[in-house]
């Protein structure tokens, strides 16, 4: 089995510290990672499942699909929220499930952003910035992508899917019934149930493609596809 070199940025750190782990690349064509299995980090009013090894979480299987290097879903109670820390180097997409999320950065950007849209952050040479439940009342359930970036001017936009990430990949929410074929991607499930190849995927959890498969089911599923584009969904 051979090997690759993955490099970690460490999000939210104020040095932005880079740490390097070698890793075996997986010699099956499909890998599941199931929502029980997910690390969770509980703070105050914030409780997040880690797809991937995060702060004191550390799994040497799980470091990285590609340029993704994180994949969080934060459930947040109102009013609160992620204070002021950096980041740098890195591409930050934010896909809201319930409720809305205030972002604030250190260029005075202010960004609401509800269910059906992308925030998208390019980080580039360093931003602060701070992400709250805007809501008083109402909790705020999101699903965060920590991708592998450059460095440059930091950006800061709202989109609607799918979204490319140049350089990297192409972020996609797939809704309602729906059936495509995948290859070299990683399928995050949202609502629903979806079924590749006879594995039936239920919320929270995620699978990895390292071939084309079928995919089909219905609900709300997260795309992270490596490259540029997948096919076209057929929906009913």
């Amino acid at each position: 089995m051979s090997s690759s070199i993955v490099r970690r940025v460490c999000g939210g750190c104020e040095d932005g510290g880079v740490a390097i782990f070698r890793r075996r690349r997986p010699a099956n064509t499909l890998k599941l990672l199931s929502a029980g299995d997910r690390f969770e980090t509980v703070v105050d009013g914030i409780a997040t499942r880690h797809l991937f090894s995060a702060g004191a979480h550390y799994d040497p299987e799980r470091i990285a699909f590609g340029a993704l290097t994180g994949l969080d879903e934060h459930a947040v109670q109102p009013g609160a929220g992620f204070d002021w820390h950096a980041h740098r180097g890195v591409e930050i997409v934010s896909w809201v499930l319930d409720g809305t999320l205030r972002h604030e950065d250190d260029a005075s950007r202010v960004e609401l952003v509800g269910p059906g849209e992308l925030l998208h952050q390019s980080t580039g040479s360093g931003v602060r910035h701070r992400e709250w439940n805007a809501s008083d009342s109402e909790p705020l359930r999101f699903v965060q992508l920590t991708v592998l970036g450059a460095s440059g001017e930091p950006r800061c936009s709202r989109a609607t899917p799918p979204l490319l990430v140049p350089g990297a990949g192409l972020v996609d929410v797939l809704t309602g019934k729906t059936e495509l074929e995948l290859s070299s991607a990683l399928l995050y499930v949202t609502r629903g149930s979806f079924n590749v190849t006879g594995m039936v995927l239920g919320p929270g959890d995620a699978v990895q493609l390292n071939k084309t498969l079928q995919v089909s089911g219905g609900g709300e599923l997260l795309v992270w596809t490596a490259g540029h584009h997948h096919d076209e969904p057929k929906e009913n």
